[in-house]
């Protein structure tokens, strides 16, 4: 009979699941700029064929100029060869920090305001927040983390 009344105040907990991240969508009335990287049109293992396109890749990140953000769209075509089916593509632009969305200039003045000028990064972001861009407290954080990190560390 303890046993069934042990049984009986039990309750089935839920289990948790995570999920994954979501980034937030640009803003439509950003300033934008697209830059067109060309792509090889000569196939290096088959002897300098044309090649023909295949696919298009295209890489976003935050810039920041003099007091005004824009929104960098880098595309890549990538190519393939008739004869030997090898796929070609331009090199991947420069990022500051694997994967990120934020350029160079925008990380400097990040990490610049977090240690030199002693902002911290909650009032760095209700800053962004005043000009138009979504950018939380925990991806700052994670920009700095990656910024600050000694090379070859992350």
């Amino acid at each position: 009979m303890a046993a069934q009344a042990a049984a009986a105040r039990t309750s089935s907990v839920r289990s948790f699941t995570r999920k994954r991240p979501v980034r937030k969508p640009w803003p439509e009335d950003a300033e934008r700029e697209r830059v067109v990287i060309d792509p090889p049109t000569i196939c290096a293992a088959a002897a300098g064929r044309a090649c023909r396109s295949w696919a298009r890749m295209s890489t976003r990140h935050w810039r920041r100029y003099r007091c005004r953000f824009k929104v960098i769209e880098t595309v890549r075509e990538k190519f393939t060869c008739r004869d030997c089916e090898a796929i070609s593509q331009a090199p991947a632009p420069f990022h500051a920090t694997p994967r990120g969305f934020i350029g160079p200039h925008l990380l400097a003045t990040i990490v610049f305001d977090k240690f030199g000028m002693h902002s911290p990064l909650n009032r760095q972001s209700t800053r962004f927040k005043c000009e138009g861009i979504d950018l939380s407290t925990s991806t700052l954080a994670d920009q700095v983390g990656f910024g600050a990190a000694p090379h070859g560390s992350h």
